[in-house]
């Protein structure tokens, strides 16, 4: 019983258990009520045909009352124990009393009995039971029950008897209580076996689900986009390896297509990251639409798409021109707007283009010729479509070699600031922007349109920012030293200004350098404001505590909301020279120009053109309330040391050129 107490809760019967012990006691009861019932005629028969009615009541009470306790099994499993061992013990008592020996037989069942059916200690309860009966009842009722010698001395005859009755019926009650105890724990241990067994199918099978529905995910993970459930980078390669494989043993050929999306980032700074992700999807889910189930849509990441389409050789257009109807479909899927949340969202891609052939080409080299003819599309003017060419090739290789020589250039004095003056309604000089100019020693001239994006794809515009920043604040000292007080302009990338300590690096700067900061105009662009507002809102802070301003470069090329523009401390705007060109003359740009004007005025910004090459252009831009002009009509990117000659012989005023 103590392995119960281990086994079970104190508070929980070891129901098993019992109904073990109630199934013993209901198969003898049922054969003590069937045996019963067959002596019961005899017996009856017998006692009353000699008139001893007190036993043949005795039989048929007895009888009953095993029949009732075997038929209510209602009644509780002690209940009907304590019962059918108090109808055994009140037999033998009654038989001591008044037949004699067989009075032996119950009361020796009695332990027994006990023991079977309710453990060693009732036993043991019944055994003291049984030797004060025999003692008392006995001895008193002088029952005929003798011991050869001892009849003169009935006491003592008595307790012999009970000795060895005793004796015996222990020996009998406890090997029963011991072997009954050990099938019990055996029980015990069988049932605990069984149910850790059961637990443990139950785990391994739970176990086994688990296994195969993460194998499931693993398998998606490994070879699906999470966002899209496009094919992934890894499936698309495999893919790719197929047809390539297929290209070689038959007259096969296909179509690989490189999509990114024109301005994506526009859309993740006007509206967050979820919006972003909403349109992936949309597009993910238009692309899948348009093509063919042997076709593979795939998403590298990010905005990135590709489609391989692969053509078998019973199909009668040429490799170039299915190619091209396949970039022409996929470019189509772009002219209807996305919706999200309900609202219209227009989206272009630039597509590069790779006709898959039997040339030994690996599947890195093909996907590789496909983004260098996808980044050509880009720069074509976006929303294009580029074929891949060796020519391709080539150029980016010249791009590698030209970012390593513009990490030179910066070592060997290569690189220079030239001015731009900022002029006013009368021509008076009113600010200077600093542009970068590159001289290189075999090529000459390197025009910023082909390095600038070269350097900020790479970590080199940290180190160009921070040169920039240096020689402008030493340009700033030497124009206060020749009388020219005015702001220097220059340009700050977002990686730049995204830097951790940029604060710090522009403190550093100004107190080696003695520059005012008060003279320094930070030119940055809307993209570079809102990604991440909340952390750029207290550098921009910082930064003007220390007298620096903050112009905004290309202003309304943007997607951005204006709300930010009343949060950030900003000082001017810069028109952008797309808006400028065509005015006065263009409608739509007027518009545009004479909107932003009226818009600075009421928030209290100064507001600078840029691109102004013709007079008809500066006469509309300062007849509307221009701060400042910026052109070619006024003044070319110069040195230093001839923009201060120009302007010396000039008294401060340009005339336009």
């Amino acid at each position: 019983m103590k392995l119960l107490g281990r086994l079970h809760p104190p508070s929980a019967e070891p129901e098993v258990l019992l109904d073990w012990r109630a199934r013993i006691l209901s198969t003898v009861l049922m054969f003590v009520a069937l045996l019963g019932a067959l002596t019961a005629v005899p017996s009856v028969w017998l006692a009353l045909r000699h008139e001893l009615w007190a036993i043949a009541w005795i039989d048929l009470a007895a009888l009953a009352w095993v029949l009732v306790l075997w038929r209510h099994k209602r009644l509780s499993y002690r209940l009907r124990a304590w019962n059918l061992l108090a109808l055994i013990y009140l037999l033998g008592v009654w038989f001591l009393m008044h037949i004699g020996p067989v009075s032996q037989i119950y009361l020796m069942a009695f332990p027994v009995m006990a023991a079977l059916l309710l453990g060693l200690r009732p036993a043991l309860l019944a055994l003291v039971v049984n030797a004060l009966t025999l003692m008392s009842l006995g001895y008193l009722a002088n029952a005929d029950l003798h011991v050869p010698g001892f009849e003169s001395r009935p006491f003592i005859e008595w307790v012999v008897i009970t000795i060895n009755f005793i004796f015996i019926n222990t020996v009998i009650t406890i090997s029963c209580a011991v072997l009954l105890s050990q099938l019990e724990r055996s029980l015990e241990r069988q049932l605990v076996i069984s149910r850790s067994l059961a637990q443990g199918q139950e785990d391994l099978k739970r176990v086994n689900e688990e296994l195969q529905h993460t194998a499931s995910a693993l398998n998606r993970l490994a070879y699906f986009d999470e966002l899209t459930g496009l094919p992934n980078r890894r499936m698309l390669m495999d893919r790719l390896g197929q047809a390539l494989a297929a290209a070689r043993r038959s007259p096969m050929s296909g179509t690989l297509l490189y999509l990114d999306l024109d301005r994506f980032k526009n859309i993740n700074d006007a509206r967050g990251h979820a919006a972003g992700d909403a349109l992936l999807l949309a597009v993910a889910q238009r692309l899948g639409g348009l093509m063919r189930e042997e076709d593979t849509v795939a998403r590298l990441g990010g905005d990135e798409f590709v489609i391989l389409s692969p053509r078998s050789a019973q199909e009668h257009d040429g490799d170039a021109r299915a190619a091209r109807v396949v970039a022409g479909k996929v470019r189509e899927a772009f002219e209807q707007p996305f919706i999200l949340d309900g609202q219209p969202y227009s989206a272009s891609a630039s597509i590069g283009v790779v006709v898959l052939g039997p040339a030994a080409q690996s599947a890195e080299e093909l996907l590789r010729n496909a983004d260098t003819a996808m980044y050509r599309a880009k720069a074509a003017g976006r929303s294009r479509i580029a074929f891949f060419e060796a020519a391709m090739q080539r150029e980016v290789e010249e791009q590698l070699a030209l970012e390593s020589e513009l990490a030179q250039a910066i070592a060997q004095d290569q690189l220079a600031l030239h001015l731009q003056s900022q002029v006013d309604a009368a021509g008076t000089v009113v600010g200077v922007e600093v542009l970068l100019r590159w001289t290189h020693p075999l090529h000459g001239a390197v025009p910023p349109a082909r390095f600038i994006p070269i350097a900020e794809e790479s970590s080199l515009i940290l180190r160009l920012g921070r040169w920039v920043l240096e020689q402008a604040c030493h340009i700033q000292r030497q124009l206060l030293a020749a009388g020219h007080a005015i702001p220097v302009s220059l340009n700050v990338s977002p990686r730049q200004f995204h830097q951790a300590d940029f604060v710090e690096q522009v403190l550093a700067v100004l107190e080696h350098s003695g520059a005012r900061a008060d003279l320094l105009v930070f030119e940055v662009t809307e993209g570079l404001l809102l990604e991440n507002l909340e952390r750029t809102i207290p550098r921009m802070d910082a930064l003007a505590l220390l007298g620096i301003r903050f112009s905004i470069d290309d202003f309304g090329t943007g997607y951005s909301s204006l709300a930010y523009l009343k949060r950030l401390p900003l000082h001017e705007l810069k028109i952008d020279r797309s808006f400028i060109e065509d005015t006065p003359h263009d409608p739509g740009d007027t518009a545009i120009v004479e909107m932003v004007l009226s818009m600075a005025r009421h928030l209290g910004l100064k507001v600078v053109a840029e691109g102004v090459e013709t007079r008809a252009q500066a006469d509309f831009l300062s007849a509307h309330g221009c701060d400042a002009l910026q052109g070619f009509l006024y003044a070319r990117p110069q040195p230093l040391d001839d923009w201060l000659r120009v302007t010396h012989h000039s008294s401060s005023l340009f005339a336009p050129l």
